[in-house]
């Protein structure tokens, strides 16, 4: 499912997949300013309301450098959507500076790190 085909002109900044009744959004920005999380909020918003709630929700974050303060809250936004919905946050895919990012933001506290595949794997049994 890519919410952003469906005769949309925007531009799709992120995809959206489930894997064992668990949502993956992956976001294919490599830099998430206020410009890219606008964007990606309205498709999340999308794929949400069409979407089967599973178990998890997973933001992917494997493809993104740098992500600005709205970015930041572009995740926080997508974490209590999860939330509401009865579905467990789970970010994957930091690099250091977003993991660094997180951790002196103190949002880590609001999800389930999963730091390598392998780990993530075990949260989507």
């Amino acid at each position: 499912m890519n919410p952003g085909t469906s005769g949309s002109s925007a531009p799709t900044l992120l995809s959206v997949s489930t894997k064992n009744h668990h949502m993956i959004i992956r976001l294919d920005a490599v830099a998430i300013g206020p410009r890219e999380a606008t964007i990606m909020a309205t498709e999340v918003t999308r794929a949400l309301e069409h979407a089967v709630k599973g178990k998890s929700l997973v933001i992917d974050l494997s493809r993104t450098v740098s992500l600005s303060s709205m970015g930041l809250g572009l995740c926080v936004d997508i974490r209590n959507r999860a939330v509401d919905s009865g579905m467990r946050p789970i970010l994957t895919g930091m690099n250091v500076q977003l993991a660094d990012l997180f951790g002196m933001m103190r949002v880590d506290r609001l999800f389930t790190i999963a730091s390598s595949a392998a780990e993530l794997e075990r949260y989507l049994l």
